[in-house]
């Protein structure tokens, strides 16, 4: 098929089927999905075009509701040979998931842009409040300590991510969550990277480039606030940025 053309692109998009893709193991289907709500801006103004761009298709986004998840499937034979053709594994993630080799060899920005698509599909920001002897009345009361985390059942790509993340010179650390997440259905271990350091956080929005407006609305409320709430939507947090609606009031009943 020969030389992949446009490679930041393709990174990029090879990191969000990393994240939240995936092409079954005979070949015949791939999906790549999100959350109806939360990632549906994601994938209508961002993924789409960036997709039909790159595999010159003209594809649709719907809902799945067996999955209850919205995103795109493709059952073409010669598209999904172009898939495997960019590195992308087949199969159960938690036995093959890895950057393509490519990638790894690659320039900082190409690189960047596979860890931008991962950290848009299967990467969070979230805030927590501070519990430790330093804590003010402020950051004790409110959401104020930022964190990024990415997190999967492979080992080899959290590896592989921690490896690019020092590359670009952003701190993190990678730890591991045995036999997975509570309450929750997988039953794997699942491997962590998280950057908590500011210095850090900023240089990550400053070098890697969100696309989700999921991840933004909640960095852009805390550079604003100096928190976020938890347990907000995305319709609420586009409220807040617009002073439409006070972050404060969620703690009124605390």
């Amino acid at each position: 098929m020969g030389e992949i053309q446009d490679k930041e692109s393709v990174a990029e998009f090879c990191g969000a089927v990393i994240g939240d893709g995936w092409i079954q193991s005979n070949e015949k289907s791939f999906f790549l999905a999100g959350d109806p709500t939360e990632d549906k801006e994601y994938y209508d103004f961002h993924m789409l075009p960036l997709i039909n761009k790159i595999l010159n298709l003209e594809l649709k986004i719907k809902n799945f509701p067996y999955w209850k998840v919205y995103g795109i499937s493709i059952h073409k034979k010669e598209v999904i040979k172009k898939l495997l053709h960019f590195g992308l594994p087949k199969g159960k993630k938690v036995d093959v998931a890895e950057i393509p080799k490519w990638i790894i060899k690659s320039n900082k920005k190409i690189m960047t842009a596979f860890i931008g698509g991962l950290f848009d599909t299967d990467g969070c920001i979230f805030c927590q409040k501070d519990y430790t002897k330093y804590a003010t009345e402020f950051t004790s009361k409110y959401h104020s300590k930022i964190r990024i985390r990415i997190s999967s059942i492979s080992k080899k790509l959290i590896s592989q991510v921690f490896e690019i993340m020092n590359n670009l010179n952003i701190r993190c650390i990678k730890r591991e969550l045995k036999r997975g997440w509570s309450n929750n259905r997988n039953n794997h271990n699942v491997y962590i990277i998280e950057i908590n350091r500011l210095e850090d956080i900023k240089n990550f929005f400053g070098n890697i480039l969100s696309k989700n407006q999921k991840h933004i609305t909640k960095y852009l409320i805390w550079k604003k606030f100096g928190f976020c709430p938890p347990q907000t939507s995305i319709e609420q947090r586009k409220q807040i940025l617009k002073n439409k609606l006070d972050p404060h009031i969620f703690y009124k009943q605390e």
